[in-house]
């Protein structure tokens, strides 16, 4: 018989005269199957003790032990009391467990924060190995789930951190919301005691042999690659983030910011529990639809619950297929590939260069100076050595007379377009109407001047052209990019097949899943065509490559 037709009616039944807790209820079950243990965070009355009280009725011939904590409890009133006789006639510190936690089924212990030490020490082996110490003997608890519940969490710096990481799963528990089912709650009759009444048939209570079988087929479960990817998205997650990114395309580069860092062991009990859920839905391998799982083992403050599934939703609406369909490789393929082709058939030829304006009448202008010129022969006629020449203002430019303005000394300057004028700092107007000539010195480069001992620079102009010249391939040429271009086209189409057999597959279990909301589904539906459209874009990109060197032609363009 298959695992899911045995699990379906046990859920209805565990459900019977239970409110708006069927997600609580299942969780516990998987949780108990997984062979781990379960936190349930809620305000007094909302039902955590009616839940556990509930689930001992799943198992078969099933045993359950129940405590409210208080910080005056004893290990004897949780593991038993000490054997006196056996104190007494054998010398040995020996209890007698009967009727008590090491003995039972299924665990439930409230206001479990209130624990002292002691007791504290004896569950961290009992919770982590199934484990207990009873005198000189180790006991092999028959503990399917122990279930914790207070109406907070452990205050940090309390020495609680060890006993808290050791519940995997960690709900919170609700009132009733629905007005109806409110209201068929309160109108229960008074002798309808719903944590007293078993409602589960004896064919669906779980077995010993059957709980072990179980046990071999979950170990047996798969991890494809891309739900793995999923999971090293979220592990990436280190410091807790009240705002999470926006999902981009397909982006799958690791989340900024997370939750803080979760230790391997925690990880390979979360990978338990994936393959638990994947094994009572009658599937061979983990999916994503068990990845949404993760949410309920992340958190460590109740401010972080909402975190915690942003980040697994975000990393199955970017992660999930994309990763193991290696969109990165080819992408990168492409690009080179452009580039090659890029360099191949296309080229800037690039003629521009600057050279010095000439003013109509045949003149220079000397930019660093206000409207200030200087002749075409007597700059071509500098040398290094000084020169008196005259230097000329645009006014009497204008009006044709060409009077030397004062003197100066000129010389070629440092700069290519740059000269020296007499290297006394004063205004320039001033210099413009004085009398006298400027001593003009040569300088360094073919159009650097000196003006008196002042560096200089003339105004240029550029000329030339820049052009894009592009040249269709040869033949065989061609034929080889057709080649790679064939080759890009095959994997898309083979990446397109598998994400085909994907979607056949998980289609039909997408919202069938027992421990996981059908809404939720859609994230992974929306993943997988999101990831279809990318494959269809990059089939786009390639054509378009491919159309461009086929329709080249041999030109060249003036580029302004």
């Amino acid at each position: 018989m298959a695992v899911k037709s045995h699990i379906i009616p046990l859920l209805k039944e565990l459900n019977t005269g239970i409110y708006e807790k069927e997600e609580v209820i299942a969780l516990a079950l998987l949780t108990a199957i997984a062979g781990e243990s379960l936190f349930l965070l809620g305000p007094p009355g909302v039902g955590k003790s009616l839940i556990a009280r509930r689930l001992k009725y799943a198992f078969k011939n099933s045993s359950a032990f129940e405590y409210l904590m208080s910080h005056f409890s004893t290990p004897d009133e949780i593991f038993g009391p000490v054997s006196i006789r056996k104190l007494k006639d054998a010398d040995r510190y020996e209890r007698i467990t009967k009727g008590y936690l090491p003995e039972a089924s299924v665990v439930f212990l409230d206001e479990i924060w209130k624990a002292g030490p002691s007791i504290q020490n004896a569950l961290l082996t009992v919770l982590n190995e199934k484990l207990y110490r009873n005198g000189e003997q180790e006991i092999q608890v028959p503990m399917k789930l122990l279930i914790a519940a207070s109406n907070e969490v452990p205050a940090p710096g309390q020495g609680l951190e060890a006993l808290w990481d050791r519940f995997l799963v960690r709900l919170a528990v609700e009132s009733i919301v629905d007005p109806a089912c409110f209201k068929a709650m309160i109108t229960l009759p008074r002798s309808f005691d719903v944590s007293a009444h078993d409602p589960v048939q004896e064919e669906h209570k779980i077995t010993d042999p059957v709980y072990e079988a179980w046990s071999r087929g979950i170990d047996a479960i798969t991890l494809p690659d891309h739900v793995f990817q999923v999971i090293l998205y979220i592990r990436s997650g280190s410091t807790l983030t009240k705002g999470a990114p926006e999902p981009a395309e397909l982006d799958v580069s690791p989340p900024q910011g997370g939750l803080k860092t979760t230790s391997d062991r925690r990880w390979r009990k979360i990978l338990r529990l994936l393959r638990t859920s994947a094994f009572l839905n009658d599937r061979k391998q983990v999916d994503l639809m068990d990845c949404f799982l993760i949410k309920h083992c992340l958190w460590d403050v109740p401010e972080e619950r909402e975190a915690a599934a942003r980040l697994v939703h975000e990393a199955i609406e970017r992660q999930g297929y994309a990763a193991s369909l290696d969109f990165t490789g080819i992408r990168e393929e492409l690009r080179a590939l452009q580039a090659e082709i890029t360099q191949e058939t296309r080229r800037i030829q690039d003629t521009r260069t600057e050279v010095l304006r000439l003013i109509a009448g045949g003149y220079y202008r000397i930019t660093d100076t206000p409207e200030r010129y200087i002749k075409k022969q007597d700059f071509e006629g500098l040398t290094p050595e000084a020169q008196t020449l005259p230097l000329y203002s645009r006014q009497r430019l204008a009006s044709g007379y060409l009077n030397r303005n004062r003197s100066a000394q000129l010389q070629k300057g440092s700069g290519a377009f740059s000269m020296q004028v007499d290297g006394i700092e004063q205004d320039m107007e001033t210099l413009m109407i004085r009398q006298g000539n400027a001593q003009v010195n040569q300088g360094s480069g073919p159009f650097q001047v000196t003006i008196d001992g002042r560096e200089c620079t003339l105004d240029t102009m550029p000329t030339g052209d820049k052009r894009r010249i592009s040249r269709k391939p040869a033949a065989a040429q061609e034929r080889a990019w057709d080649t790679r271009i064939q080759g890009f086209l095959d994997y898309t189409a083979g990446l397109k097949s598998r994400l085909a057999q994907y979607r056949k597959r998980e289609y039909k279990q997408l919202r069938v899943n027992l421990f996981v909301p059908p809404a939720l589904a859609s994230l992974v539906e929306s993943h997988i065509a999101l990831v279809h459209k990318e494959l269809d874009k990059i089939e786009v990109e390639t054509r378009e490559i491919q159309h461009a060197y086929k329709t080249l032609t041999d030109e060249e363009v003036l580029l302004r």
